[in-house]
């Protein structure tokens, strides 16, 4: 069962949705779920996070994304993984013990290395669409890239070059839903995700 997997690291697509209307999320949510989405992050302003996570966790792993603390309040209401803008030792610390994966956030091979020593499941390149897909590359030269997930723009070509250059994971907003949470096309949202796999 997907919600028993809080404490495994991320893998494959990870998709990060922005705030909407709880009916424009679960709209969005069935289509991600029914496509194999396995791990789906909601914002920590979501006001409707805790009924999210009672209609979905046994369908796909929920997860968090946001400002500290507000992201680690959101454990209290099922949040399953954590993906912070900032990260300090405290709350690495907290996740860990709650068992939840968490993840820093870094830009450079030498910030990735640092976020490393904190006890976290790895760490997300943000803003991956201005570091580009050739980081991956790099990353995976000097040993860095099974520890790094990009975040941030990232499309589907560039997905795909990420995973193939051994990134576990990739985090996907804005060109994955394009106008979805907002009145768009369920089923144009149906087909970019098609395009990400």
């Amino acid at each position: 069962m997907i919600g028993t997997m809080s404490d495994a690291p991320l893998t494959g697509l990870v998709v990060l949705l922005d705030s909407a209307p709880l009916d424009s999320l679960v709209g969005v949510l069935e289509v991600l779920v029914q496509e194999g989405t396995t791990s789906i992050s909601l914002p920590a302003t979501c006001d409707d996070f805790g009924t999210i996570t009672a209609m979905y966790a046994a369908r796909t792993r929920i997860g968090c994304h946001g400002p500290l603390p507000e992201v680690l309040r959101r454990l209290d209401h099922g949040a399953q993984f954590l993906l912070p803008d900032e990260l300090d030792p405290a709350a690495a610390v907290a996740a860990r013990e709650r068992g939840v994966a968490c993840y820093a956030m870094a830009m450079t091979p030498t910030e990735v290395r640092s976020a490393l020593h904190l006890p976290v499941d790895g760490v997300q390149l943000y803003p991956a669409d201005v570091t580009g897909p050739l980081m991956a590359e790099r990353l995976r030269e000097v040993g860095l890239i099974q520890h790094v997930i990009p975040r941030g723009g990232i499309a589907a070509y560039a997905a795909k070059q990420w995973l193939q250059a051994g990134a576990p994971a990739v985090c996907l907003d804005s060109p994955l839903l394009g106008d979805a949470l907002t009145g768009g096309d369920l089923g144009a949202l149906r087909e970019r995700y098609r395009n990400f796999r």
